[in-house]
This record gives structure tokens, C-alpha cells and sequence, in this order.
């Protein structure tokens, strides 16, 4: 296992609360924009919800599972891509009756979650991943200390 990466339950939460934080705050503003309900108070309305949604559905449900899952079946290189997958499928659907009530159609979710999923993959990989990986060696470079 490659040593930037959580070691432990500790380091996991460390690296994961800033990585959902991005990954809540782009995703969240950018669907409330395309289904034109953005609005400041909103934005400050629905975000604890989604935050809290998406960490405790990243980390107590499609975490492990990714994890088990890509272990088993040696996909551990692909770990990123089923776990913004699940995320991007399971929110996709569960964010917007959050966000404004609205429970979407099947026609609706088809076409938002490819962009979603898109949008979110890149969001992972050059900006919410590095961030986490980032705050987990602040940590260890103050707990060295």
C-alpha cells in the first residue's frame, strides 16, 4: 500500500473529511446551478445535509464495499473509478430530494448521471483526492513533530 494513503481509521477520517468537503461543495453547486434552484441560502441550507450524506455514505457503505470488492477481484487500480461511480449513482438520484424536494424521473437521472459522474471523476482525481492526501501528511508532519 503506497504511504500517502490513510494507514488507519484515524488518518482515513483525517483525509476524508476534506476530501467529501470538495467533492460536496462542486458537485452540490454545480447541479443546484443546472436545475437553476442555486441560491446563497440554499447553498448555506443544504450543504450540512449533503456533506453529511455523502461522508457517512462514502465511509460507512461505498468505502468498504469499494474496498472489499476491488481486494477480492485485484482492482485496487480501479478504486476511484467505482467508487465515484456508486457515489456519483447513489447521489445522483439522492441529492436533489435533499437539495429541493424534487424526486427525479428516470429520464432526468439518465442524463445527469453520466455528467455527474464525469464531472465528479475529475473533481477526484485533480482536486478533492490531492486535497485529502495534502491535509493526511499536514497531519503527520505535525503529529511527527
Amino acid at each position: 500500500m503506497i504511504r500517502r494513503y490513510p494507514q488507519n481509521i484515524k488518518e482515513a477520517i483525517i483525509s476524508a473529511i476534506p476530501n467529501c468537503f470538495t467533492m460536496a461543495t462542486v458537485m452540490m453547486n454545480l447541479n443546484m446551478w443546472i436545475y437553476d434552484v442555486w441560491s446563497f441560502e440554499n447553498v448555506l441550507r443544504t450543504f450540512p445535509i449533503i456533506y453529511c450524506t455523502a461522508f457517512l455514505l462514502d465511509f460507512f457503505l461505498v468505502g468498504p464495499f469499494v474496498q472489499r470488492v476491488a481486494t477480492c477481484y485485484n482492482f485496487v487500480r480501479y478504486m476511484m473509478f467505482l467508487r465515484v461511480g456508486l457515489m456519483a449513482g447513489i447521489l445522483t438520484f439522492v441529492a436533489p430530494i435533499l437539495e429541493s424536494g424534487y424526486i427525479p424521473t428516470l429520464m432526468r437521472y439518465v442524463t445527469a448521471f453520466p455528467r455527474n459522474y464525469v464531472i465528479a471523476l475529475l473533481t477526484q482525481a485533480f482536486i478533492a483526492m490531492p486535497f485529502g492526501v495534502y491535509v493526511l501528511g499536514m497531519y503527520r508532519v505535525k503529529k511527527a513533530k
